[in-house]
Parts: structure tokens; C-alpha cells; sequence
């Protein structure tokens, strides 16, 4: 957690001007940044050139950080949008090549990737949880048959989704 907090004050030191907290702020964002565009992007060399390309504009935009919010998902938040737009220009690219474009799918090739990347994902982290609170998630959120209910249910989940969180940042955060 002290990797959170620190990042956290690095990112507050760039938005203020000092830029000697840009080495430390790179060496602590690029493992999570990396990880997360990898995934997005199905591949390593793709993964990569998102990766640099993410951290390029989060550094570029670190004036423009909240301090009084968390660094890790707004710097995640920057890098998941900044691969959508390079998948977005690679389903582009390969409609004005050579190659034919597939129209069977209507176009939505990539989004259905990514769609299926951040599902996986997901599925990954929920499968970290325990029966209990698995089950509360599936209750709440598909609609399911809960053995508990109102106040107990949404405690519970609330849990629940505090621990979902710690696994996606175990996953692909910086613990």
C-alpha cells in the first residue's frame, strides 16, 4: 500500500511542476501500465507500444491530476482509453490496406475484443474471491436469489466489492 500513497504524492509533485518526480512516478506506474496494455492489446510488441504511448500521455497530462483522488485508476483510466484508440486505429488501418476488412461482424471486431480482454479479466479477479462473496456479486448483480437480504445484502456486498478491487490491484495494480 505504501507503493499506492507514494504514487499518489509523486503524481501531486508533477501536477505542482517538480519534475524530479518524474523518474520515480515512471518506475512505479510502468509494471501496472504494462500489464494492463499487454492484456488489452493481446500481444507483447502491441502491449508495449500502448504501454509507451500511455505513459507518454499520462506524464504529458500530470498537471491535469486530481491529488485529491487516487493516481493508480487515473493513470489506468488514461492507458485503457489510450488502447481502445490505438485498437480503434488498427481496425481502421486494416480497412483502407489491401486486405479486406470482415463486414460479417459489422465492424466491431475490436470492441468485442477488448470487451472479451476486460471480461477475462474480471472472470480472473472474481475467481480470486471466496464462495461467500461470489456469490453475493452474482446475487446483486444478475439478479439472483440472495439468502440474505437489504441491509445484510448490501454489506456484504460492499465486501465484496472492496475485495474485488484489492484482486484487480493485486492483478494489475502495483501490489
Amino acid at each position: 500500500m505504501s507503493d499506492l500513497s507514494e504514487l499518489d504524492g509523486l503524481l501531486k509533485a508533477l501536477a505542482e511542476g517538480h519534475r524530479e518526480a518524474f523518474t520515480p512516478a515512471f518506475q512505479l506506474l510502468w509494471a501496472p501500465i504494462s500489464r494492463l496494455c499487454t492484456g488489452v492489446m493481446g500481444g507483447e510488441a502491441d502491449g508495449a507500444d500502448a504501454a509507451q504511448t500511455s505513459m507518454l500521455r499520462i506524464l504529458e497530462r500530470a498537471n491535469e491530476y486530481d491529488w485529491r483522488r487516487p493516481a493508480l485508476p487515473w493513470a489506468l483510466g488514461i492507458a485503457t482509453w489510450e488502447c481502445r484508440t490505438l485498437l480503434k486505429k488498427k481496425a481502421r488501418l486494416r480497412e483502407t490496406s489491401d486486405e479486406k476488412p470482415d463486414e460479417s461482424d459489422g465492424g466491431h471486431a475490436a470492441e468485442e475484443q477488448e470487451q472479451q480482454v476486460l471480461l477475462g479479466a474480471a472472470i480472473e479477479a472474481l475467481g480470486t474471491l471466496s464462495e461467500a462473496d461470489q456469490q453475493t456479486l452474482i446475487a446483486t448483480y444478475w439478479e439472483t436469489a440472495s439468502t440474505a437480504s437489504g441491509a445484510t445484502l448490501r454489506k456484504r456486498r460492499a465486501r465484496a466489492l472492496t475485495r474485488l478491487r484489492d484482486a484487480f490491484r493485486r492483478l494489475y495494480g502495483l501490489d
